[in-house]
């Protein structure tokens, strides 16, 4: 059910490129870059609050390839840092001789390469709605170090695990983008994103955040 509302949700996106009159248009820069606060199911901003943690900021640099169209590419990269200890007990409260902790560290980077279609009649106007496609790929990294505490030994054994897990994904969504004043904009996007190995599993992800455009044609 989910992928076809996404198959329908991209017909819909097309069906501006068959309808639009041609207007005006405004001769364009070629190059824009932005800076985003961004979050998906592995970078959230809620993981942020503490210090140590580097929050999910996106950085953007995109191609203008004629007034309508453009293609982006975008990265985006948080780690979030931990650590626990716990001291055993029996079941009178008496301390267990060894202890479980664990120092570990989550890294997550986001890599997005899009198109870019502009919806919206006269490109003159400061606000502009896009519509954007592509591929997204998500790489997500564990690593631990610390002791498990086994009963049976009665002694803390030593740990080290490392994991990694690569997500791929097809996006699609809408684009939100309001001149501020020459060259700057302010922006909002978000995506639903397809996984490519479980077509059933579809996430959100979204941007809010600047972008300046250099370079005109």
């Amino acid at each position: 059910m989910l992928v076809r509302s996404i198959g329908i949700g991209a017909v819909l996106f097309s069906f501006p490129l068959l309808s639009f009159a041609q207007t005006s248009e405004p001769e364009t820069p070629r190059y824009y870059v932005g800076v985003s606060a961004f979050t998906n199911f592995s970078q959230r901003l809620s993981r942020s609050i503490d210090p140590s943690t580097v929050p999910p900021l996106q950085l953007t640099l995109g191609y203008q390839l004629n007034p309508r169209w453009a293609v982006q590419l975008g990265a985006s990269y948080s780690t979030s840092p931990g650590s626990y200890s716990v001291i055993p007990r029996d079941a009178n409260g008496n301390v267990i001789a060894g202890f479980y902790s664990n120092k570990y560290r989550n890294t997550s980077l986001a890599l997005t390469a899009l198109g870019r279609y502009t919806l919206t009649r006269d490109l003159n106007k400061r606000f502009q709605v896009d519509a954007i496609g592509g591929f997204s790929l998500d790489y997500e990294t564990y690593k631990g170090r610390g002791y498990n505490y086994d009963p049976i030994q009665e002694a803390s054994i030593s740990f080290n695990r490392n994991s990694k897990i690569y997500h791929k994904a097809l996006s699609i969504g809408p684009s939100f983008r309001y001149r501020l004043f020459s060259g700057l904009e302010a922006i909002g996007e978000g995506t639903v994103n397809m996984d490519l190995r479980s077509p059933r599993v579809v996430t959100p992800s979204g941007a809010i955040g600047l972008r300046y455009r250099f370079g005109s044609r």
